[in-house]
């Protein structure tokens, strides 16, 4: 028996309760940089190895070695008729990365027994005996949900995000519990339609507005607005030195990077008066999609609710 999920937390949480079989920790951010759909499995974690040495999140080769491991174990349960476990919660964080576990397994011949446990909060802060009723409860994955992580995934890689808007709006054709909430909550790190500020970003500035604030608690009062809170706080410091770059800083710290405080652009910005993207570098990756300024920046209305074109058409460099 195969046991996967998220995290060395979860993976010791789950190992606490003495459910037995092997545990493998899907080690990935999915929802910052590259997942291209072009990517063979092998190029892919060639892609991802480096989007995170470049964030400064794991050294390439060590990274890169981590996701063989991950690969070839999953590999080796597929072939041997090994029972796969899944422990992943419904944030963003964990749906992408169960989303891309079904889509390689739903690619098995003979496709192992899938289980999936669902919590009712954080795996990592369940006691073993809450892990053990959700182990108790826990349900075979079929042939729908597979069929659904296929389409969700090809969506979620895709250069154009139109048919992942679509499946997120669409709770019924996702039957993978949490995931259509999960892709509405990554298509709203789309650059704001009128501030140029993904959701998360915006959270940042507008704790920012009563005045500075040390990182942590900063960190804190960002996420909680979220229903279900994805971010690690590297990720979150990335978005915090993003936005402190020229030429137009939104936010500036201490000279230890520990205390951040807005801008006269920042405030600006969460005004209604400045879009942060217009007139500045901008490229970034939301799954298969390259966001591109000025050619090609979708965005998002988080006002009604949908994803607005590219004014300008020509394809990303």
């Amino acid at each position: 028996m195969l046991h996967l999920t998220n995290g060395d937390s979860a993976a010791e949480a789950i190992r606490s309760t003495g459910v037995g079989g092997d545990l493998l920790i899907w080690r990935d951010v999915l929802h910052e940089g590259p997942v291209p759909a072009s990517a063979t499995d092998a190029e892919l974690r060639e892609i991802r190895a480096g989007h995170i040495a470049r964030a400064g999140w794991g050294e390439r080769d060590e990274v890169l070695a981590d996701f063989i491991r991950r690969d070839e174990r999953l590999a080796a349960a597929m072939a041997a008729g090994e029972e796969v476990v899944l422990w992943f919660e419904n944030d963003l964080f964990d749906q992408l990365q169960r989303l891309q576990v079904l889509e390689r397994l739903s690619r098995a011949r003979s496709r192992p027994r899938v289980t999936s446990v669902e919590t009712d909060g954080y795996v990592a802060l369940l006691s073993a005996q809450e892990l053990m009723a959700a182990w108790a409860r826990a349900r075979s994955c079929g042939e729908g949900e597979f069929d659904a992580a296929r389409r969700a995934w090809r969506a979620f890689t895709a250069d154009d995000p139109r048919d992942l808007e679509a499946l997120a709006a669409d709770d019924g054709s996702l039957p993978i519990p949490g995931l259509a909430a999960a892709l509405r909550r990554h298509l709203e790190q789309y650059p704001g339609r009128a501030d140029g500020l993904s959701r998360s970003e915006r959270q940042a500035v507008a704790a920012l507005a009563g005045g500075p604030l040390p990182f942590e608690e900063l960190f804190d009062r960002a996420q909680r607005a979220e229903a279900h809170r994805f971010l690690g706080d590297l990720v979150f410091r990335g978005y915090l030195e993003a936005l402190a770059e020229p030429p137009w800083p939104l936010l500036e710290a201490d000279a230890d990077r520990e205390v951040w405080r807005l801008t006269d652009a920042g405030r600006r910005v969460l005004e209604g008066g400045l879009d942060r993207v217009a007139g500045r570098r901008f490229d970034r990756w939301l799954g298969g999609t390259r966001l591109l300024a000025p050619q090609r920046i979708w965005r998002w209305d988080p006002d009604a609710g949908r994803l607005v074109e590219p004014k300008f058409s020509s394809a990303a460099g």
